[in-house]
């Protein structure tokens, strides 16, 4: 299947992943609530349901708008922070508001990405090529949208593959298995899909590691992002346990990259 991998560069000190193949759906199906307010940070107006004449920001009210937009494929440029109430909005200062032009323009915050005011949980930026940005406030929450994302990405390869297959059972990822993936990503890390294989009843799902993460913002298509990486390992499935297993090679890993059990 044409660009069946997730990529993800984790930084775990400003609760922070850079990703592809992690799609809208695998957040709403993997935070713990859909946030029921959001500013639009791009000034997407066509898309929005409101707006407040303090902040001249264009805002979506109501989990359920929310969620729509965020379903909708045909929006390819989501860029938002969510907020508690419309009060909250009405008493930033007019620093507090640049401080939001900058991110919208930058895709970077210029402080903390959390705001006391906004009591937000999420900063949400696509970037090109379909590149995400995504901070956490709870980091924790993004353990359950990769988690998503893994189960989907493998149902799709899996009915991909054969005709008239039986539906396959696909439990949940054991934390510590999450906890490596994570531990993996902080150096750039492929989750590749498409160069999985079925055999003795597993599937066995490559993990590639990225030598020059470095140059992510310079990726356009599957090539770039895989021109340089490096097997390390992998991620399994086991159908008739119905689990997930991980095995690194820690001699293929980087020198001083200790990956923790």
């Amino acid at each position: 299947m044409r660009d069946n991998f997730i990529y993800i560069d984790a930084n775990l000190i400003q609760n922070m992943v850079i990703t592809k193949g992690i799609e809208a759906t695998d957040f709403v199906n993997g935070v713990p609530r859909v946030p029921s307010n959001i500013i639009l940070l791009n000034d997407d107006r066509s898309h929005a349901n409101s707006y407040n004449p303090h902040t001249k920001f264009s805002t979506i009210t109501g989990a359920s708008a929310v969620q729509e937009y965020l379903l909708n494929r045909q929006i390819n440029n989501k860029c938002f922070v969510d907020f508690h109430t419309n009060d909250d909005l009405n008493v930033l200062t007019d620093s507090e508001i640049a401080n939001l032009l900058y991110l919208g323009h930058m895709k970077y915050p210029m402080y903390s990405p959390f705001s006391s005011k906004l009591h937000n949980h999420y900063i949400y930026m696509s970037l090109k090529s379909n590149f995400m940005k995504v901070f956490y406030r709870q980091f924790t929450s993004f353990n359950h949208v990769l988690e998503a994302s893994l189960k989907r990405h493998l149902k799709e390869t899996h009915s991909g593959r054969r005709m008239f297959v039986r539906p396959l059972v696909i439990k949940d990822v054991d934390m510590d298995v999450t906890k490596r993936l994570l531990r993996l990503a902080s150096e750039g890390l492929i989750v590749a899909f498409d160069q999985s294989f079925e055999q003795q009843r597993q599937y066995n799902i490559p993990l590639l590691m990225e030598k020059y993460p470095e140059k992510q913002s310079t990726w356009y298509t599957k090539h770039d992002v895989y021109q340089n990486a490096v097997s390390i390992g992998t991620l399994k499935y086991l159908i008739y346990e119905q689990k997930w297993q991980i095995n690194v090679n820690q001699a293929d890993l980087p020198n001083n990259f200790a990956l923790e059990n």
